[in-house]
């Protein structure tokens, strides 16, 4: 990783650039690409800024700490970044995965990361059947005799794929394939 330290109303000081440096390095091992840190160390009066632009060939990010002292504001700084790139890497393995996979069973002691998010919605059951030609009046008769909520059916006038659901006031609606 390229690293380029700029000093901005202070004297440029060797051993802040050489910490400031040793601390950028280490987020390395959260990119899978050549990336290049700017870090930009500014005094103002008695406070130091620190601001760290992270461009790598598919994202960039930004990060900035002000504190009294130069090497807690580097470390604040390189920490926030460190943050963003963790959670930039657990997006892309929760993207990288498709919604549809079933995933095998674990036993109780292993539990994925992805498993203990409760933000996330997890699919514990997948039903399989045929979709049949029936007009509405008989995917509506199925639906009551199979005591399902929603019944998928193939409407036999239009030929398409609708999905019907009864309503929380016991009536009936039908979910009809769009065209955008």
């Amino acid at each position: 990783m390229q690293v380029s330290v700029t000093f901005r109303h202070m004297e440029a000081v060797e051993a802040v650039k050489e910490y400031a440096v040793a601390k950028v390095s280490k987020i390395r091992k959260y990119l899978y690409h050549p990336a290049e840190a700017s870090i930009v160390l500014t005094r103002e009066k008695h406070r130091f800024i620190a601001e760290i632009n992270l461009t790598s060939q598919r994202f960039s990010l930004k990060g900035q700490e002000e504190t009294e002292d130069a090497y807690s504001a580097i470390d604040l700084v390189v920490d926030k970044v460190e943050r963003q790139l963790v959670k930039r890497k657990e997006k892309m393995k929760r993207r990288k995965s498709t919604p549809g996979d079933a995933l095998p069973p674990r036993s109780g002691s292993e539990t994925s990361e992805l498993e203990e998010d409760p933000a996330r919605p997890r699919i514990v059951e997948t039903k399989s059947f045929s979709v049949k030609p029936m007009s509405m009046d008989e995917a509506a008769l199925q639906m009551e005799l199979s005591g399902e909520s929603v019944f998928v059916f193939t409407n036999s006038s239009s030929g398409e794929v609708n999905v019907l659901y009864q309503t929380q006031e016991g009536e009936y609606g039908v979910i009809v394939p769009g065209k955008e």
